[in-house]
Formats: C-alpha cells, sequence, structure tokens
C-alpha cells in the first residue's frame, strides 16, 4: 500500500471521531433512559422511554453518523482523485516510454541513412585520388584554404583589410559550394529533417535532456562542422543558424576553423 495511502485524511479522522462520538452517546442514552428496567416492566407501568429514547437517538446521535458519512464520503471522493491522478500520470510515463521507442527506431534509420549519404559523397584532387566519405570534407575543406590563402598572399598590403578578407573567403566557399552543392545537397538536407525530428520530438516530450542531438553532434568530425558552419554564417541555408541555437551544433567547432580567426590568422601574418 502507499505511503500517502496508509496515512488517514482528516475527513476520515473528523468521520471516524463523529462515529465513535455516536457511539458513546448511544451508549449514555441506553444508561440515562434506564432501558432495562424499562424493558422489563409490566406494559401498563411503562412510561413512553422508548418513544423518548428513539427520538433522542434520531435527533442526536443519527444526526452524529450522518454526519460522519458525509466526511467518510469526501475522503472516499479525495482517496479516488488522488488515483486518478496516479492513472493520469503512470499513463503519461507510458506514452513517454512509447513515443521514445517510437523515436528511437526513427532516429536510427535516419542517422543509418545520414551515414549512408556520408560514405557516398566523392571528390578527386588534380592527382585523381578519390576522397570519399568524411575524408570529403577534408577535401572541401582544403580546397577552400587554399584558394583563399593563395588569393590572401598574393594581395597588396593596403588591401589586406578584415572586410576584404572575409568576402574573399566568402567568396571562394560560396564558388566551391557551388561546385559540390548537387552532391551535398542530399546530405544538408538529411540533417535537417534529422534536427527538425529531434527538435520536434524535443517540443512533443518536453525533454529538453534528450540524448538524440548529443549523439548526433558527437558524430561531427571538424571538416564537417567547417562545412555546416559557414554554410549557415552566409546564409547559405539560413535554418542551421536556427539548428545552432536550439542544440549550439558549432559549440565543437574549434575556433581556428572559423571564419573570424581565419581571417585574423592572415592579418596577424603580414
Amino acid at each position: 500500500m502507499p505511503e500517502d495511502r496508509k496515512k488517514l485524511s482528516k475527513y476520515e479522522l473528523t468521520g471516524y471521531a463523529l462515529i465513535i462520538a455516536g457511539a458513546v452517546v448511544l451508549v449514555w442514552g441506553t444508561i440515562k433512559f434506564n432501558l432495562v428496567q424499562e424493558l422489563y416492566a409490566e406494559p401498563a407501568n411503562r412510561e413512553g422511554v422508548f418513544g423518548q429514547y428513539g427520538e433522542f437517538i434520531g435527533g442526536i446521535v443519527g444526526s452524529l453518523w450522518a454526519l460522519a458519512g458525509v466526511f467518510l464520503f469526501f475522503a472516499t471522493l479525495t482517496y479516488q482523485k488522488r488515483e486518478f491522478e496516479l492513472q493520469r500520470f503512470e499513463l503519461h510515463k507510458t506514452q513517454t516510454i512509447f513515443q521514445q521507442q517510437n523515436f528511437s527506431t526513427l532516429f536510427i534509420s535516419f542517422i543509418n541513412k545520414h551515414n549512408d549519404v556520408i560514405d557516398s559523397l566523392k571528390a578527386y584532387d588534380i592527382n585523381k585520388s578519390e576522397w570519399s566519405g568524411s575524408n570529403f570534407f577534408v577535401f572541401f575543406q582544403e580546397k577552400v584554404l587554399t584558394s583563399f590563402v593563395q588569393k590572401v598572399r598574393g594581395l597588396e598590403k593596403d588591401e589586406r583589410t578584415r572586410e576584404n578578407l572575409y568576402g574573399i573567403f566568402e567568396e571562394y566557399f560560396t564558388y566551391h559550394f557551388s561546385f559540390y552543392q548537387s552532391r551535398l545537397n542530399p546530405y544538408l538536407k538529411n540533417l535537417s529533417v534529422l534536427f527538425r525530428l529531434i527538435q520536434r520530438y524535443r517540443s512533443e516530450t518536453e525533454d529538453a535532456g534528450e540524448y538524440y542531438s548529443f549523439i548526433t553532434k558527437a558524430s561531427f568530425t571538424q571538416s564537417e562542422l567547417f562545412l555546416i558552419y559557414h554554410v549557415a554564417q552566409f546564409s547559405l541555408l539560413k535554418e542551421f543558424i536556427a539548428f545552432n541555437d536550439t542544440f549550439h551544433v558549432f559549440e565543437d567547432l574549434a575556433a581556428e576553423y572559423k571564419v573570424e580567426q581565419i581571417v585574423q590568422q592572415e592579418l596577424a601574418s603580414d
């Protein structure tokens, strides 16, 4: 029996106290009216004590016990309310577990699809060497950084301003992204859907500490984050900005791979 069910409510205590009080009054009245003597007396000598006793019982004892019934009725309603609340709580827990099981299955399928999309990514350098899977992101990052550095280090000193360098980096990133966009679109789309699913699951279950986003973020490499970060930074896909606000997607990206730090390093090397 639950701990709170063992404790009597104030309604029950009051009801039981009224029942005991009624029983005490009943015994007292039996003695007071001397019913035993009246019972064995001759009918002609009886003084109508039973009628007086009945009025006494109905007026006092009956009222006490009727009031006790009211309090015990309220106690029953209170326990029923508690039971309904416990049932609702258990039902909510069951629904949450069911949602978690369904989402876990869906999440695993999307993660597998996400990994398949990454495995399908391929690019070739000038030596015809293949860069596939997660190495594709390394290749993309090197292409952007190499193009940027070669351009910047050929500039005159007065052209090496923060605004100009930032614009050059954005220009080369956008150029290379556009070149590989047809291959990157399935990856970015699947990733976007994955974060939307996690966001929906979080809002429906009110589970702010869910671990699905942590699993997803843990799979990102630095080169992968380099791509996603600058896609959001240069508004090529604005939705990733919202994902970062919700899931802090870019918190694990090293500062040296962000355009702000890259530009700062080139200015410092002047």
